[in-house]
């Protein structure tokens, strides 16, 4: 794999981001045995955008599971970009993360590499806040992303909030991204309404929910929103399983999901 650390200007967040992409290429000591030509043809490779979860950033991927070796059996790339803690949301005050993340990260990552622009070359997943802003980006641009992924999705931020300010993780800034976490609900952040609008497109992305038994602050609310998306008629699947809230069960999750969108 080629892996590639990019620091580039955001137009859509004034500022300097940093985002990790690997690219797949022939093994290193399958090289001898290829010309430069068949080295370094042209290519449009598969890509799946990688999102992390809160407290963490584009780095955690490579940190904490195999995901180089999946991409690389796979032969697709993966983008790893960095989304702060802000739900990958357009904010009431603040980044419009959402629009980085759809928007301007698809047209960089296009420009810059040998990816497929295709709809149906292109996949999103995360865990925890990232698995939100997956399941986000998925409903709200589904002429993007041929599938999602929700790995223990931080799905539900009412229902989430007061169990974080009881764990010590009450920083997180609901009030500055939505407006309060009481105002997600029924509202355009609200998972649930986006399956019901998403629902009356003809093409829907495909919709991988998973999370952990042992996760008990996020099973319920992601078997919900799978339960929701099914009745919404997607195609979608449940991956359960023993699993925490961790990233041992992510890593699991982003094999099978590979496996997934191989099959599509």
């Amino acid at each position: 794999m080629i892996l590639c650390h990019c620091n580039f200007y955001s137009k859509t967040l004034n500022n300097h981001v940093d985002v990790n992409v690997l690219i797949p290429t022939i093994p290193d000591n399958d090289c001898f045995f290829h010309s430069l030509d068949e080295v370094y043809k042209e290519r449009k490779i598969p890509v799946l955008y990688l999102l992390h979860g809160a407290l963490d950033d584009y780095t955690m991927w490579l940190r904490h599971t195999n995901i180089e070796r999946y991409a690389e059996e796979a032969g697709i790339a993966v983008v790893m970009p960095s989304g702060q803690n802000g739900f990958y949301s357009n904010a009431v005050c603040g980044l419009n993360y959402f629009d980085y993340i759809t928007e301007e990260l698809p047209r960089f990552v296009e420009y810059t590499f040998p990816v497929s622009r295709d709809r149906e070359n292109r996949y999103i997943a995360g865990p925890s806040m990232g698995g939100y802003g997956a399941s986000k980006c998925g409903l709200g641009r589904p002429d993007r992303y041929r599938a999602f992924g929700d790995f223990s999705g931080a799905v539900d931020p009412q229902k989430l909030e007061p169990l974080m300010v009881q764990m010590g993780f009450g920083f997180f800034r609901y009030d500055l991204i939505f407006g309060g976490s009481d105002k997600v609900t029924g509202s355009k952040d609200d998972l649930k309404v986006m399956a019901e609008k998403c629902s009356e497109y003809s093409e829907k992305p495909y919709a991988f929910v998973a999370c952990g038994k042992d996760d008990t602050n996020n099973y319920s609310m992601n078997y919900k929103l799978y339960e929701k998306l099914k009745s919404c008629g997607f195609e979608t699947e449940f991956f359960g399983g023993n699993g925490l809230h961790d990233w041992e069960y992510w890593d699991k999750c982003v094999k099978e999901f590979i496996k997934v969108t191989k099959s599509l």
